[in-house]
């Protein structure tokens, strides 16, 4: 009898490493948690090594789906901007005219801020866009994603004679950076956001003048 070891007939090529616990969703909200986390805790002080303690997974699994951390930070601002735009859309779809979906544009711009989840994100990724490469390209099209809803309002507005403007999408924008300043969205700093009320008033008087 030959001492010989069977041949294995099974074609199949084996798995080299460690196999994976998660699958590509899976791994990119962990990372997209623990980002977020590590950023609270360390404010500007995150290395890619704390994110993946805090996630758990690999370096592997970390540069599967980000050239860098930079590139990470620039994916979570745009992620939370294309939520934003998405939940601001579908609520100005059942306003009832298009000065409502003015003031529900407004209202929703000023909760980013008022509500303590939505505020501790802005304030995280408020802290790292600056020095962040890419963040400038990724804070204008996120600004664009939020004020497209309001480019719509308006336009809408200015159909039925509700406002007088000539062009829609110059006046949200003229409207939209005062809105965000007034909420503390503009990367400049003020003293205290200033009264939603009183924003949407100057705002429905702007456009109706």
């Amino acid at each position: 009898m030959s001492d010989a070891l069977p041949l294995d007939d099974d074609p199949t090529p084996r798995p080299v490493g460690r196999p994976r616990l998660y699958d590509d969703e899976k791994e990119r909200e962990l990372i997209f948690s623990a980002a977020y986390r590590t950023l609270r805790d360390h404010g500007g002080d995150v290395t890619i090594a704390r994110i993946l303690k805090e996630a758990g997974v690999s370096t592997r699994s970390f540069y599967r789906h980000f050239e860098s951390k930079d590139a990470l930070l620039c994916a979570m601002f745009r992620r939370d901007a294309q939520w934003a735009a998405n939940k601001i859309t579908l609520r100005l779809a059942r306003a009832a005219s298009p000065a409502q979906a003015v003031e529900w544009w407004i209202e929703e711009i000023f909760r980013m801020v008022g509500d303590v989840r939505r505020a501790e994100r802005v304030a995280v990724l408020g802290t790292i866009t600056s020095t962040t490469e890419g963040a400038t390209k990724e804070s204008a099209e996120a600004r664009a994603l939020l004020i497209a809803p309001l480019v719509e309002a308006i336009a809408h507005g200015g159909t039925d004679g509700s406002f007088r403007v000539d062009d829609a999408t110059g006046t949200a924008e003229l409207l939209g950076a005062m809105v965000l300043y007034a909420a503390g969205l503009s990367g400049v700093q003020t003293q205290q956001p200033h009264a939603v009320d009183e924003v949407t008033r100057l705002c429905l008087a702007a456009l109706r003048a």
